[in-house]
């Protein structure tokens, strides 16, 4: 029940806001010619449906791409942090038998 009212308010606060905006002569205009482009390119797609379907399927091939070389990005940046980490815990290791020969080496004293 919250739910349905904030969704409802959120798309009034947004039909009111944009509403407000078109008083604004250079937004109305930015409004007018984006829609006449969004609705000369639903036309072209519309007459002829395999460019619409080569445009979405060039859209996805270049957002894997991108999501792929992030991926890998990320991957060697994990591979790096293992390695810096195995590193201090080998020196931590390493400081820690130095301070044990020389806390028994006290006691032996």
């Amino acid at each position: 029940m919250g739910e349905t009212k904030l969704l409802k308010g959120i798309a009034a606060g947004a039909l009111i806001g944009g509403a407000v905006m078109l008083f604004d002569k250079n937004t109305r205009q930015y409004v007018m010619n984006k829609s006449k482009g969004a609705g000369v390119s639903c036309q072209n797609y519309l007459q002829q449906p395999s460019e619409a379907i080569h445009a979405v399927r060039l859209s996805y091939e270049s957002f894997s791409k991108k999501l792929n070389k992030g991926i890998d990005d990320i991957l060697v940046l994990l591979n790096k942090a293992e390695e810096a980490l195995n590193k201090i815990g080998e020196m931590d290791e390493k400081v820690n038998n130095k301070l044990e020969s020389v806390d028994n080496s006290k006691e032996a004293s």
